[in-house]
C-alpha cells in the first residue's frame, strides 16, 4: 500500500516537470501548474494521514477504513509510534466474520480477516486492547453467535406508527431519528460492540420511506408527532384511540419531502453496511396507515388492492435499498387468521411480502434475503407449506422470554412449545431477547450474560435480538445534568449493550477485560470493586422477575414497580388473578403455596419468597458497602457519579422489594388462616420499612431524572408513586380488622331432621361499618330476607325449604366499608348423613347452558346469579365466563385461547359434544373461530357449569353425569 502511494506521488510530480518543459502561454502554463500543485498537495495530506499511525490498509473497504481511524486513536492515546499494524482480508466464506491476529512481540501486527466485517472486527479488537493495556497475543476468532442483533422499535412519524409509540421515549426521538449524525454514532458503537443486524419495526412504514408509481399519493412529506400532553396511560398501542386530525394532536418536527427522505435513509443503510450491518424491516399485520381510504386501500387482506399495494411497497422498498437484507413479520395481530383459501393468512404473507423478495431477487439474483416468520395466531406449518418455493432463506423467531430477558439464564419456554415445530419442519429460530424492564438504570452483569447467551440452543437459531417494545433506544430525554442529557442510549447504557454484543461473539471475554473496560471507561475508579457492586444490583430485576412472573411487556415496568394502571399494590402484584406465579423453571416458591405451606405446617425444597427477600437485600448490601469507597473516587466524572447513583439506586429498589416480598409471604400466611393475626401485624410491619426504602431510591432517581411516560405501562414518577407505598401498611392491617361474624340461630356440626326448614340468624359487627353480606350454602348464593340482611330462611329463600339428606357447608362473607373482607364457615348435617357422606357439592352441575344443537347469539349473555358469574360473546368476540355481572364485571374466570376477531356477528353452539365459535349466523357461517377437542360415544351432548364455576360438556350416561371437556 505505502510503495503504491509512494509510486503515485512521484509520477504527479513528474507530470508537473514536464508541464514546466512545454512550449505553452505563461497564462495557460501558470493555471495548469497551479491545479497540479493542488493536486499534489491534497495527496500528500491523504498519505500522511494514512502513514501518520503506521496502519496499512485498503481505504476503499469502509469497514477497514473504520478499524484503521480506531487504531490510528488508540496508538496516539498510548504513545505506541513505532507500532506497524497491517489489515489484510483473505476471503474465506466458510467463515464469515472470523479473524486471527499474527504479533510475535516485534513491531508489527498483522490483522487477517475471512472477509472485510471480520478484518473490522480484528481491527477493532488490537485498537481495544491497546487502550485497555491488555496483551496482545497471536490468536483466532470466529463469532459464538452467528446473528448479533439489536430490536429498534423505530418510530418512523405519527401518521405510522410503530407497535407502540404512546411514551415520551418514542415522541422524542421522532425527529432523532432522521438526524444522520445519530445513525452514524450508533452504528459505530454496534460495530465496536460486535452487532452485525439491526431489526428496524414498525407497523407500516412504506408511506415515509418508498414512493409507488401507481399509488403516489400514499407517500408522505415531512414528519410529524404527537404533542407533548396528549398522551395518557390509557391510550391504546398504535394510536388506535388518538385523533390525529384534531387540533393540536400533530406536531411537525421536520419539513422534508418524501425524494429527501429516501436520501436519508440510502444515506443511513449504506452506513450501516459500511459497519458490517444488515438492516431487517419487521411489521405487524395487517395494517395501512397512511393509506387506508386511498385508491381503495383498507386494513383487510381479503381486499386485492390491498394485497397489491402491500406487495408493491414491498418490492420498490427492496429495490430501493439493496442494503436491507430480510423482512420479518407477525403474522395475526390485525389479521383475519380464520380465513381460508387465497386470502388465508399465510396466503396473503407470500402474495405480499414473499413474492415481493423473490421477484426483486430475480431482479437482482446476487441479493440474498431473510424471510423471518413470527409465530402469532397461527402454526408454522401453514406457513412452511406456502413458501415451500421462497427462494430467500425462511427463519422464524421466538420471544425466548417473552418480555423479559433478566429473568433465569436458561428461560424453559421456547422447550416448552415451539421447539419441536422449529425442529420438525427445520426451520432456523431467531430468538428475541425482549428487555421490557430496565429503561432508566444502568445495568451490567457480563456473568448472567455469558451464561444467557451459552445456554441458548444454537444449533437451531442463526441468532438473536434484543430491544424493547415500552421503550426506543435512541436519544435520552430525562437526564438532569447537561453533560448527560441528550446522550445516545446505546452510549449511556455501553456497559449492557456491550455484553450482549461482545459476549455473543466471543463469550471469553472474562472479568480481567470488563474490569479493564471500566479501568478505561472510568479512570482512578477501583475497576474490581465498580465490577462487583454494578454486577449485584444487576442480579435485583432478574431476580424479581423469576419470584413473580409477568410475562408480557405491559404487565410491570419494576423501577416504578408499576402497570398500566399505575403502582401494583401487594394484591396486584402478588395475586393477579392469571399471573402470579413464579418463573418456569425458577425453583422458587409463589407467595400463596407460602402462606399455605405455614399454615399446614410443612416444608419445601423451593426457595421460598422470604429466601428471595433474603436474596435481594444481600445483593443491596454487597452494592452499597462497596459504594462508600466508590464514591470517594468520583472526583469531576459525571458519568461515574451518575452510574454509582444508578447502582445506589437499584440497590434500595432491590430492599424496598425485599420487604414486599415479606409483607406478602406473612400476609399470605394471615389470608390462609384469618385467626392468625400475628402474621398480619408483621406484613404491615415489612410494608411500613418498605416506605423508608423507597423514599431514599425516590430522592436518588428524581435528583438525576425527570418524570416520563413509559409506553405500555405509566408516569415514571417516584416521587409521585410513594403516596401510593405509603397506603400498603394502611391497607394491609386494615384486613386485620375484619368484620367479625357470628352464627346466631346454629352451630357448626350441628344436625337436622331431614325436611326440616333452615334458618340462618347472623350477627355481623365491624367498627368501620358494614357494607354487603353474602352467605352461599355448597358454593350457592342465598337470598336474605328484604327487611334484614342477617336473616334468612324459607320465606326469602327456597333452598332452605326442606332439607334433603346431606352434608352442606355454610360460608358468610362481609366486606366493611372500607372493603375488608371477613369469612365464617361452618358445617352442618342433615338426617343421617355423615362427614364419609360428604359429596363434592363443587363439581355438581349448577345448570344446563347449552343442549346439542342451541346456540348463544352475537353479544348474548346468560347469568348465573347463585354463583354471582355469568358468560357471553365480548365486544371483540372472545366467548368469556366472568365474575359479577354484565353491568358489574369483576374479574375473568374463563376465556377460551383464540384471538380476538373483531368482526361480527358471531356465535356459540353445541356441535357433537364439541363447543365451537363461528363467525356468521346459525344459517349462515363465514369461518369457524374455535373448538374444544373432538369427543368420542353417542350423546345428546350438554354445556353445562359446576357449582365451582368450570364449564363442562357431559352426557347422562346409564343414572351419571359423564363429563369430556372441562375449562381450566
Amino acid at each position: 500500500m505505502r510503495e503504491t502511494k509512494a509510486f503515485l506521488l512521484l509520477l504527479l510530480i513528474g507530470l508537473l516537470f514536464v508541464l514546466c518543459k512545454l512550449k505553452l502561454t505563461m497564462k495557460s502554463k501558470k493555471n495548469m501548474i497551479s491545479k497540479y500543485l493542488l493536486l499534489i498537495f491534497a495527496f500528500v495530506v491523504i498519505l500522511s494521514t494514512n502513514l501518520r499511525a503506521n496502519v496499512d490498509y485498503d481505504p476503499l473497504i469502509p469497514q477497514l477504513k473504520f478499524a484503521a481511524e480506531e487504531i490510528e486513536a488508540a496508538l496516539d492515546e498510548v504513545g505506541k509510534e513505532n507500532l506497524k499494524v497491517v489489515l489484510v482480508i483473505r476471503p474465506d466464506e466458510t467463515s464469515p466474520e472470523s479473524f486471527r491476529i499474527e504479533y510475535n512481540g516485534t513491531n508489527e501486527i498483522w490483522v487477517i480477516g475471512t472477509d472485510a466485517s471480520g478484518t473490522m472486527y480484528g481491527g477493532l479488537e488490537v485498537a481495544e486492547l491497546l487502550r485497555l493495556g491488555l496483551p496482545i497475543e497471536k490468536k483466532e476468532y470466529t463469532p459464538f453467535v452467528e446473528k448479533r442483533g439489536i430490536k429498534f422499535n423505530i418510530p418512523w412519524d405519527a401518521r405510522t406508527p410503530s407497535y407502540d409509540d404512546t411514551g415520551d421515549a418514542a415522541q422524542r426521538n421522532t425527529a432523532t431519528i432522521y438526524e444522520f449524525e445519530f445513525w452514524k454514532e450508533f452504528f459505530d458503537d454496534m460495530a465496536r460492540y460486535r452487532y452485525n443486524v439491526l431489526t428496524l419495526w414498525g407497523s407500516h412504514p412504506y408511506p415515509g420511506i418508498v414512493k409507488l408509481d401507481d399509488y403516489p399519493d400514499v407517500a408522505l412529506d415531512d414528519v410529524y408527532r404527537i404533542a407533548e400532553g396528549v398522551f395518557e396511560p390509557w391510550h391504546r398501542n398504535k394510536l388506535q384511540d388518538v385523533d390525529t386530525t384534531a387540533p393540536g394532536v400533530l406536531e411537525l418536527v421536520k419539513k422534508i419531502s418524501i425524494e429527501d427522505k429516501i436520501a436519508h435513509w440510502q444515506k443511513v443503510f449504506d452506513y450501516a453496511g459500511d459497519r458490517g450491518i444488515e438492516v431487517y424491516l419487521f411489521h405487524w399485520n395487517v395494517f395501512t396507515y397512511a393509506a387506508t381510504g386511498k385508491y381503495g386501500i383498507t386494513q383487510r387482506q381479503d381486499n386485492p388492492i390491498t394485497v397489491d399495494y402491500m406487495y408493491q411497497s414491498v418490492k420498490q422498498a427492496l429495490l430501493t435499498y439493496p442494503q436491507i437484507k430480510g423482512i420479518g413479520v407477525t403474522a395475526g395481530e390485525n389479521a383475519d387468521n380464520h380465513l381460508q383459501g387465497e386470502y388465508s393468512i399465510q396466503n396473503f404473507l407470500y402474495n405480499t411480502y414473499g413474492k415481493a423478495m423473490m421477484d426483486a431477487k430475480e431482479m437482482y439474483p446476487e441479493r440474498e434475503y431473510r424471510f423471518i416468520f413470527r409465530q402469532h395466531m397461527i402454526g408454522l406449518a401453514p406457513i412452511v407449506e406456502t413458501f415451500s418455493d421462497f427462494t430467500g432463506e425462511l427463519n422464524t423467531s421466538f420471544k425466548y422470554a417473552i418480555g423479559h430477558m433478566y429473568t433465569i439464564p436458561r428461560p424453559i419456554l421456547f422447550e416448552q412449545g415451539f421447539r419441536s415445530q422449529v425442529e420438525k419442519y427445520k426451520v432456523p429460530v431467531f430468538f428475541n431477547l425482549r428487555n421490557d424492564d430496565i429503561f432508566v438504570m444502568r445495568w451490567g452483569n457480563p456473568d448472567y450474560t455469558r451464561e444467557y447467551i451459552q445456554k441458548m440452543p444454537h444449533h437451531l437459531s442463526p441468532g438473536f435480538y434484543m430491544g424493547s417494545d415500552g421503550y426506543v433506544w435512541g436519544r435520552e430525554s430525562i437526564a438532569k445534568h447537561p453533560e448527560m442529557s441528550g446522550k445516545l442510549e446505546i452510549d449511556k447504557h455501553w456497559y449492557k449493550f456491550r455484553q450482549w454484543g461482545q459476549l455473543a461473539y466471543n463469550p471469553l471475554l472474562g472479568r480481567e477485560y470488563w474490569e479493564a473496560a471500566l479501568r478505561y471507561r472510568f479512570p482512578g475508579v477501583d475497576a474490581g470493586l465498580l465490577y462487583e457492586a454494578w454486577a449485584s444490583t444487576s442480579k435485583v430485576v432478574p431476580q424479581l422477575n423469576a419470584a413473580c412472573y409477568k410475562p408480557n411487556d405491559a404487565m410491570l415496568a419494576p423501577e416504578g414497580c408499576m402497570d398500566s394502571r399505575g403502582f401494583l399494590t401487594v394484591d396486584e402484584y402478588f395475586w393477579d388473578e392469571l399471573w402470579y406465579f413464579p418463573m418456569y423453571g425458577s425453583g422458587i416458591q409463589s407467595v400463596q403455596d407460602y402462606g399455605k405451606m405455614v399454615v399446614k405446617g410443612e416444608t419445601t425444597d423451593l426457595i421460598t419468597p422470604l429466601q428471595v427477600a433474603d436474596n435481594l437485600d444481600a445483593y443491596a448490601g454487597n452494592a452499597l458497602e462497596a459504594l462508600q469507597t466508590l464514591k470517594t473516587q468520583v472526583g469531576d466524572n459525571t458519568e461515574l457519579r451518575e452510574t454509582l447513583n444508578d447502582i445506589e439506586g437499584m440497590a434500595y429498589l432491590g430492599m424496598y422489594y425485599a420487604d414486599k416480598f415479606r409483607g406478602a409471604a406473612k400476609l399470605s400466611v394471615f389470608r390462609a388462616d384469618p385467626t392468625q393475626k400475628k402474621y398480619n401485624k408483621e406484613a404491615v410491619e415489612h410494608l411500613t420499612d418498605a416506605i423508608d426504602d423507597w423514599k431514599t431510591y425516590a430522592e436518588i432517581m428524581s435528583s438525576q431524572y425527570k418524570t416520563q411516560l413509559l409506553q405500555r405501562t405509566h408516569y415514571l414518577d417516584w416521587n409521585a408513586l410513594l403516596t401510593e407505598v405509603e397506603k400498603e401498611p394502611v391497607t394491609v392491617a386494615l384486613e386485620a380488622d375484619y368484620p367479625e361474624i357470628k352464627y346466631k340461630s346454629m352451630k357448626d356440626g350441628e344436625r337436622l331432621e331431614e325436611g326440616d326448614d333452615l334458618v340462618i340468624e347472623l350477627s355481623v359487627r365491624d367498627g368501620h361499618g358494614i357494607e354487603e353480606v353474602t352467605v352461599f350454602m355448597n358454593g350457592l348464593l342465598l337470598k336474605a330476607d328484604k327487611s334484614n340482611p342477617y336473616l334468612l330462611n324459607p320465606s326469602s329463600d327456597e333452598l332452605l325449604k326442606s332439607m334433603k339428606e346431606g352434608v352442606y357447608e355454610l360460608e358468610t362473607v362481609a366486606e366493611d366499608k372500607t372493603g375488608v373482607i371477613g369469612r365464617k364457615v361452618i358445617s352442618f348435617y342433615v338426617g343421617d348423613a355423615t362427614e364419609g357422606d360428604a359429596a363434592d357439592w363443587r363439581e355438581a352441575i349448577y345448570k344446563v347452558i347449552l343442549n346439542e344443537g342451541e346456540s348463544l347469539g352475537d353479544k348474548e349473555t346468560v347469568e348465573f346469579p347463585r354463583l354471582e358469574c355469568y358468560m357471553g360473546l365480548n365486544d371483540d368476540g372472545r366467548l368469556v365466563l366472568s365474575n359479577g355481572s354484565p353491568k358489574n364485571r369483576k374479574g375473568q374466570i374463563w376465556q377460551p385461547s383464540m384471538h380476538r376477531d373483531y368482526l361480527d356477528p358471531q356465535f356459540v353452539t353445541l356441535e357433537n359434544g364439541m363447543l365451537k365459535i363461528y363467525r356468521g349466523t346459525p344459517g349462515n357461517v363465514e369461518a369457524e373461530l374455535f373448538s374444544t377437542p373432538e369427543v368420542e360415544g353417542e350423546g345428546p351432548y350438554k354445556l353445562g357449569i359446576t357449582v365451582s364455576k368450570k364449564l363442562v360438556i357431559f352426557r347422562e350416561k346409564e343414572g351419571r353425569k359423564d363429563i369430556v371437556w372441562r375449562s381450566h
